[in-house]
């Protein structure tokens, strides 16, 4: 048994806690790199002396690298942690209701698009594309050093994390995902709701902050074509219970107009009808048809606009942000978490949503109270970040590494 074993077998016969804190350890150092000892016990709550028997063996085997800090400590060289680059990678899929990305990224963090293409309306030609763009990385990159692929879907995944069994914006069903993309090179997919995705990677985001610990809970809002809800508790992820485990998190298809627009879930008034980035060209045209040869606007036509000044363009982002706010307020009473990050692609009209939001936030009952936060996040991780975040995190949680021989 190769010491990897070994030492993957001590962790599986200690307490959970103590699996938990070298889950976080290794999340830690991806998330801080480079980053010593010291203060890796000192975020954690542990002794040095256990952070140095959990990395001992990962500094053999070459998964970590400890290398001299570019500045001296007192007079005396300390030394930093971080994760060794040894070719291997990790793709992820951000499979969009109106696009699909496919990126690639490595311990680092470091993200690069590899390509994107119009989401087909039938999920077997979608998953054939992004098989034939994955099989062009494993050709340029060698398959061999693919860790993990990570998809995310815009919709409710499984409890075992391999289908997408219910996207309302695409109207796709029970669709087996991992199975579609089985590659015979032994590659695992794990897929990921997208607004639980996009959570994990600013939960990543958060966790550089030597403050961490004070902001490792919050609610991510992302709104693009729908509206999503992930849930992070303790700097992770909450995804329910029971038979409810995977439906954390559905808040756009709550209702907030009663007898308002129809959805496509078959509700009327839902939340992502009136507040996602989609909304706002049904809000900029208001009742009016559109005439002949006219397409509907952009989200991203009538920020622009907006920003050259157009006023009909600002009041539709205006009342996205009203919408938003009311919504969010409701999520913030639900889930009893102040703390608010909104992400996707609403972000680039930030300038002209934030403060409807925050006014409808304060005509809540939140707003009479002290310590909420509403802050933009990243379009990126929103979008393949997120599911390159989901391959990652996954591959670290399974210590795949560990037991390698």
């Amino acid at each position: 048994m190769t010491q990897r074993s070994v030492f993957h077998k001590k962790l599986q016969n200690t307490a959970n806690s103590t699996v938990t804190k070298f889950d976080s350890l290794l999340r830690l150092i991806r998330a801080a790199q480079p980053i010593g000892r010291t203060e890796i016990a000192a975020r954690l709550g542990i002794d040095k002396s256990t952070v140095t028997e959990y990395v001992r063996p990962l500094l053999k085997s070459g998964v970590l690298k400890e290398e001299p800090a570019d500045e001296a400590d007192g007079g005396r060289k300390s030394r930093e942690i971080s994760f060794a680059d040894d070719g291997s990678y990790f793709i992820g899929v951000n499979l969009g209701v109106r696009t699909t990305q496919i990126g690639i990224t490595d311990f680092a963090g470091e993200i690069e698009e590899f390509e994107d293409f119009a989401t087909p309306g039938e999920p077997r030609e979608t998953m054939a594309r992004v098989r034939e763009l994955i099989e062009e990385i494993f050709e340029a990159r060698s398959a061999a050093n693919c860790l993990m692929i990570g998809v995310c879907v815009p919709g409710m995944a499984d409890v075992e994390r391999r289908k997408l069994v219910y996207a309302p914006n695409l109207r796709w069903r029970d669709v087996d995902i991992a199975g579609a993309l089985g590659f015979e090179k032994g590659i695992e997919v794990v897929v990921e709701n997208d607004s639980t995705a996009a959570a994990m990677f600013e939960a990543r985001i958060r966790a550089r902050h030597p403050r961490a610990g004070e902001l490792s809970d919050f609610v991510l809002v992302r709104s693009g074509t729908g509206i999503g809800v992930g849930i992070v508790i303790g700097g992770e992820i909450y995804r329910g219970t029971g038979i409810g485990r995977g439906l954390a998190g559905e808040f756009g298809h709550m209702t907030i107009v009663a007898g308002g627009k129809t959805c496509v879930c078959g509700n009327r008034g839902c939340w992502e009808k009136y507040a996602s980035a989609a909304s706002a060209s049904t809000l900029y045209l208001g009742d009016r048809p559109l005439r002949p040869n006219e397409s509907l606007p952009r989200f991203a036509d009538i920020v622009v606009r907006a920003e050259n000044g157009e006023i009909r363009a600002q009041r539709s982002l205006e009342k996205i942000g009203d919408y938003l706010g009311i919504g969010i307020a409701n999520v913030v009473m639900g889930v009893g978490i102040p703390h608010v990050i909104v992400s996707g692609r609403l972000v680039y009209g930030w300038k002209f949503i934030e403060k409807p939001l925050r006014e409808a936030v304060n005509r809540s009952i939140v707003g009479s109270m002290d310590g909420w936060t509403i802050e933009a996040g990243s379009p990126v991780g929103a979008a393949i970040g997120g599911a390159l975040e989901v391959a990652v995190d996954e591959y670290l949680r399974r210590g795949n590494f560990l037991a390698a021989p």
